[in-house]
């Protein structure tokens, strides 16, 4: 990674434990398959960071500026329909919408953690990772957030539910974490790394794919984690977020403006022109050719609708802000989360 990206993700990974920064990597949240999500990568210090918020987006630009109720940094939102979603971030805040983002409310976490990852199967059955081990369960819709024991107290990053019961969470040192009961218990698997895993997609109880900033890696399983088995990603820059669509067909967000995207289930990865030179942090990808990625600086968004053959440059109408999650129900309602409690929503694919 050259000097101007380290110094940039020195400022918004902030990796030390308790005062951990990051998307999901990804760094993170770029958003997971059904029910998942990946991290993103936020910034350092407890309380976060980022400069002020921009101008509100406008109805011409296609992404509208929400009330947030808050400054502090979200990192990761996840959506299960169209009025019903959830954003995590800095110093534990949990913030909740039954009205696709009119109004956000503050939850109880019960924790001042940095939360990095969130993960509904339905409106009321949930999981949030975060920093030293974290993790939190609801199954009320986040009225009640209940800690769960894990076991590690390494940063957790990404995670991904396919069912009430079925879900891994993935993070430092080539943590990969698995529950087939709801979170009662969490197993740690062999993922063959040391490497930071930063995002996963789930599409099913047994294949999955996790991507790493380390070693540009991507592991991917398709017996529910029993093994996992590297695949050549092509690149050396980092990478922070994963998004697949079905068994076979997904895409990868990294450093550099790198996207990678696979429609063999990741026997070949193959590079795409973002036509960005910034990190890309989050990805949301709703079916095979619609799909959404943000970044930091002037809340980079970028939109493709023919599965990243071309990609477009959205207007935000943000500047001095990193986006580092969202999440898309379809092809044209989706939100965005970032630095300064910032929240994007468009019901007209951005456009």
């Amino acid at each position: 990674m050259n000097s101007r990206v380290a110094l940039l993700f020195a400022a918004t990974l902030g990796l030390a434990v308790g005062s951990l920064g990051c998307s999901g990597g990804g760094d993170g949240n770029g958003t997971g398959g059904t029910g998942g999500s990946g991290g993103t990568a936020g910034t350092g210090g407890t309380g976060g960071s980022g400069g002020t918020a921009g101008t509100g987006g406008s109805e011409a630009s296609g992404w509208v500026t929400q009330t947030s109720g808050t400054t502090s940094d979200l990192y990761a939102v996840q959506f299960t329909d169209t009025n019903t979603g959830t954003a995590v971030g800095n110093g534990g805040i949990i913030l909740r919408t039954t009205n696709g983002g009119a109004t956000w409310e503050d939850q109880t976490s019960g924790t001042t953690n940095e939360l990095r990852a969130v993960s509904f199967t339905d409106a009321n059955t949930g999981t949030v990772v975060g920093a030293n081990g974290t993790i939190l369960r609801t199954t009320n819709g986040g009225t009640s957030w209940v800690e769960q024991t894990s076991d590690v107290f390494v940063n957790l990053f990404g995670v991904s539910f396919t069912d009430a019961n079925t879900g891994t969470a993935v993070g430092e040192a080539g943590t990969i974490l698995r529950t087939t009961n709801g979170g009662a218990t969490w197993a740690e698997q062999t993922s063959g790394t040391t490497s930071t895993l930063r995002g996963v997609s789930f599409t099913d109880a047994n294949n999955e794919t996790v991507v790493g900033a380390d070693n540009s890696i991507i592991l991917r399983t398709t017996n529910g984690g029993a093994t996992w088995a590297e695949q050549t990603s092509g690149t050396t820059n980092w990478l922070f977020a994963v998004s697949m669509t079905d068994a076979n067909t997904g895409t990868a967000v990294g450093d550099d403006g790198t996207i990678l995207r696979t429609t063999n289930g990741g026997a070949t990865w193959v590079p795409q022109d973002s036509g960005s030179t910034r990190p890309l942090l989050g990805v949301s990808f709703t079916d095979a050719n619609n799909g959404t990625v943000v970044g930091p600086r002037f809340g980079t968004i970028l939109r493709t609708t023919n599965g990243g053959a071309t990609w477009v440059a959205q207007d935000s109408g943000i500047i001095n802000i990193t986006l580092f999650g969202v999440s898309m129900t379809d092809a044209n309602t989706g939100t965005a989360v970032g630095e300064a409690g910032t929240i994007l929503r468009t019901t007209g694919g951005g456009g």
